[in-house]
């Protein structure tokens, strides 16, 4: 009879992504497997490798002790862990919690770690919300003890039915709790913890008034240009640049810098940390070139923030409503309708680019769309489908007829 190996002491691992755990291994007589265990905790707080390498070498002293005298990471099948789905607050007061190895929190704070290792801050925070009501809800719902296989389709339909019928969410917002739902439950079965994903003929909300910030009619771009351009020099770069370059207002148009734009070369790098999709360099149309060059940026330092406080680069960027709410006192003053918002200038821009003759291709490249189909929705959602025998239909029975 082959031995089990017992346990795989602990030892360090990098992820390849950045982020470090120190990781063992303990043959469970119960489950008959050598399971898996890691520790995080510390790591996000370490400069450098040096000190990564420190605080996983206490790590790993502590707990080969601990497992060389017979300790094992269960009692009565409890496990240790840092629960990534509590409010911070709750997690910082009492610290690791104490729960079932199999328990959805073990393994959806497992998932989030990954997700937090890949996506942006933002967009992890978005998981973490979503995720974190589905397992509140559950808990809620007489479901604090259930294992991640016996989450049925049934159930997953009623914290659906929840989001829309008690929580009032809208369309738009119910498919991205799917999205984000779904994600996980992928994970699990990439994990063999379930056989099947249980999302499907879920509820359909209903779709409220549409709020979406529209593409601005050619009249209005000339009137809301001409005002910025005599009373906010800043708005007013900021607004071109946004509808020529097509970049979001949030992170890749006010964190811009200085050495970010390359008049001479006609390029412009969005980065890593500020795009919401991916890293990329945008070609810089002429126009915009001429219209930055009467900026003087070569008059400020690299790494400047083009849109600072001041109204000139510097170093401390603006707030992130700033633009939305400069934008929002020039609508009020010029009397535009309620469906023209700062991202409008990203969709008229879109919509230019595309009646100049730019290939859906071009469009999806400069809008930073890293999947086709989200090109072709955004087309369909803010311009519709243009068809010349459309434009032409004038029956027969219009002719000679007088109002």
């Amino acid at each position: 009879m082959i031995k089990k190996v017992d346990v795989k002491m602990p030892y360090l691992i990098s992820s390849g992504k950045g982020f470090y755990f120190v990781e063992y291994r303990a043959f469970n007589p119960k489950t008959d497997k050598l399971e898996r265990f890691r520790i995080y905790k510390g790591f996000k707080r370490c400069r450098s490798f040096a000190e990564v390498n420190a605080h996983a070498q206490k790590i790993i002293a502590e707990y080969k002790q601990k497992l060389q005298s017979g300790w094992r990471p269960w009692d009565d099948n409890i496990y240790i862990y840092d629960d990534e789905i509590e409010f911070r607050t709750i997690t910082n007061s009492f610290g690791l919690e104490k729960i079932d190895n199999s328990h959805l929190r073990k393994h959806l704070s497992d998932y989030l770690r990954i997700k937090k290792a890949d996506v942006n801050k933002k967009s992890y925070q978005t998981y973490q919300s979503k995720t974190r009501l589905f397992c509140l809800w559950l808990e809620n719902n007489g479901y604090r003890q259930i294992k991640i296989h016996q989450i049925s389709n049934e159930i997953v339909v009623r914290f659906f039915q929840h989001l829309i019928e008690n929580r009032k969410l809208d369309k738009v917002s119910v498919a991205f709790y799917k999205q984000v739902i779904g994600g996980m439950f992928r994970y699990f079965k990439s994990k063999k913890l379930i056989s099947e994903i249980p999302l499907h003929d879920l509820p359909r909300a209903y779709k409220k008034s549409d709020e979406g910030a529209r593409p601005i009619t050619d009249r209005d771009m000339k009137i809301y240009l001409k005002y910025v351009a005599q009373h906010d020099r800043q708005l007013f770069l900021a607004s071109v640049m946004q509808t020529l370059l097509l970049i979001r207002p949030n992170k890749e148009l006010r964190l811009l810098k200085i050495q970010d734009i390359d008049v001479q070369g006609g390029r412009v790098y969005i980065t890593d940390p500020n795009a919401k999709t991916i890293a990329r360099v945008l070609t810089m149309p002429d126009a915009l070139s001429e219209i930055i060059r009467h900026y003087e940026f070569q008059k400020f330092a690299p790494d400047d923030f083009i849109f600072a406080r001041g109204g000139i680069p510097g170093k401390t960027e603006v707030g992130i409503n700033y633009f939305n709410r400069k934008f929002s006192e020039c609508k009020t003053v010029l009397n535009f309708p309620k469906t023209y918002k700062f991202y409008s200038l990203k969709h008229t821009g879109a919509g230019k680019l595309l009646e100049s003759g730019a290939t859906l291709a071009e469009l999806m490249s400069h809008l930073g769309h890293t999947r086709f189909e989200s090109t072709i929705r955004y087309v369909r959602r803010h311009f519709g489908e243009k068809s010349e025998k459309i434009l032409n239909f004038k029956p027969d029975f219009l002719e000679g007829l007088k109002l």
